[in-house]
């Protein structure tokens, strides 16, 4: 695998709010694609890995086709399922996934950070997590954070731009 640092991109409460239980309104979807891309663009050595529930209903064409190209391209997958127990979202079942698609990629050994709003679903490797809060996504607080972790597990600071 490159040295290119991975980050694992969740949808829901990142890239724009959840509305408790209700279908986020047409106008707000991916109302932070934006900021997110920003960020991207300032990191150019970070690739892309939809950890989204998104996965399970659109194919990885569909889901590129929802950012820019020069975005788009920088996505390199999604992450795999892990079994359900009992038909149960596992608490640290995201932090599985992200370590399942390590694994099969063989980017054990890759810098990576995850940015999501679930919080609980991660355990063992929480420093590597940079959470949203799921009503507001990715807002100023949460991006300046990115920025912070992108610089802190990716290949260094002076790869900024």
């Amino acid at each position: 695998m490159s040295a290119s640092t991975i980050l694992f991109l969740d949808f829901d409460g990142v890239l724009h709010p959840q509305h408790d239980g209700e279908p986020t309104p047409v106008g707000r979807i991916f109302c932070h694609l934006p900021r997110f891309e920003l960020v991207m663009r300032d990191f150019p050595y970070v690739r892309i890995v939809v950890s989204s529930t998104w996965r399970h209903q659109f194919t990885l064409d569909q889901l590129r086709a929802r950012f820019s190209p020069d975005i788009a391209v920088r996505i390199i997958g999604v992450t795999p399922g892990v079994e359900r127990v009992e038909g149960q979202y596992l608490p640290t079942q995201r932090e599985d996934e992200i370590l399942k698609w390590l694994t099969q990629n063989e980017g054990e050994d890759v810098q990576w950070v995850a940015l999501d709003d679930a919080e609980w679903q991660f355990r063992r490797h929480r420093d590597r997590l940079v959470a949203c809060t799921w009503y507001t996504g990715l807002d100023e607080d949460a991006e300046a954070r990115l920025r912070t972790a992108l610089r802190q597990f990716g290949r260094g600071a002076n790869n900024e731009q």
